[in-house]
């Protein structure tokens, strides 16, 4: 089924994990993808895949996620280039490992500035097109690992830093900013999502982490796959039964509970990340 034939969808990171798979059953799907890689020769690689298995041609752009500089310049690119974007999928992250607390070149502790700052700066500069060519639709790949969220210390700089804290961190913080978009978007035609792939440990996410670490998360997942893990964020991308849907946190199809649903700490996350990247995007909400 072409279920995505003559819609325009975008997706970052897909070069590896769950964002390969994504995209792979999305070009299935007949979608007209953009790939949007921070490597383009990985890119270039990942669209010849793409094509020879399911004869769809997608358009490789380049992208690092977080750099701010490098997000405004892809925007306008793409605003350049397009005149419509139906769904955006925000997939590029990372999980430091055991490796040390750095900061990007934006001075942001690195993996805030990667998995909350470069989908909330992506989303604020894509929102008008988005808007423009309602109903479309935005899904947040966020993580059932997500914990230690302390709003008064998101780069670690008075607590200890530790990379899987900041990783579970930064995913509580992406199902947050989704939770503020979808009010601010209530009516507009555009729907916002979260979803967890799942535990997959086969992904680049736990390539720095220890092994005994990686040992034990594969035995407690199953053995997960990133095809099964890339399910869910193809269904909300595509599928009728979502149509309209939105404010929603999504497992293996199935609608999760969040415990992370705070209003008062969503806004105030809302306006750090405003700060951090100085755009005052959609300060306004109702409800």
């Amino acid at each position: 089924m072409n279920l995505l034939k003559g819609k325009r969808v975008l997706i970052t990171g897909p070069t590896s994990g769950v964002g390969k798979e994504i995209a792979m059953q999305l070009a299935a799907l007949g979608a007209d993808l953009i790939l949007a890689c921070r490597d383009l020769k990985k890119g270039k690689q990942i669209a010849s895949q793409i094509r020879q298995k399911t004869s769809m041609t997608p358009v490789v752009m380049q992208v690092d996620t977080s750099i701010q500089k490098s997000i405004r310049e892809f925007a306008k690119e793409f605003r350049r280039r397009y005149r419509r974007l139906d769904v955006l999928i925000n997939n590029a992250g990372g999980n430091r490992g055991t490796l040390p607390k750095i900061n990007s070149v934006d001075r942001i502790e690195l993996t805030f500035a990667t998995n909350v700052l470069g989908y909330f700066l992506l989303t604020q500069e894509l929102l008008p097109l988005a808007q423009r060519s309602a109903p479309a639709r935005i899904i947040n790949v966020a993580s059932s690992y997500a914990s230690d969220l302390d709003l008064d210390d998101l780069q670690f700089e008075r607590r200890r830093f530790e990379s899987f804290r900041a990783y579970a961190q930064s995913k509580a913080c992406d199902r947050m900013l989704t939770w503020a978009l979808a009010r601010r978007l209530k009516g507009s035609g555009v729907t916002v999502n979260a979803m967890t792939p799942g535990l997959i440990t086969e992904t680049r996410l736990y390539r720095h982490a220890e092994p005994a670490l990686v040992k034990r998360l594969t035995q407690y997942s199953g053995g997960r796959t990133s095809a099964q893990g890339a399910d869910t964020a193809v269904w909300l991308a595509s599928s009728p039964e979502v149509e309209g849907v939105s404010n929603k946190f999504f497992e293996d199809r199935e609608e999760l509970e969040c415990e992370f649903r705070n209003k008062t700490a969503e806004e105030k996350l809302w306006g750090i990340c405003e700060g951090l990247v100085n755009s005052p995007g959609l300060s306004k909400h109702e409800n």
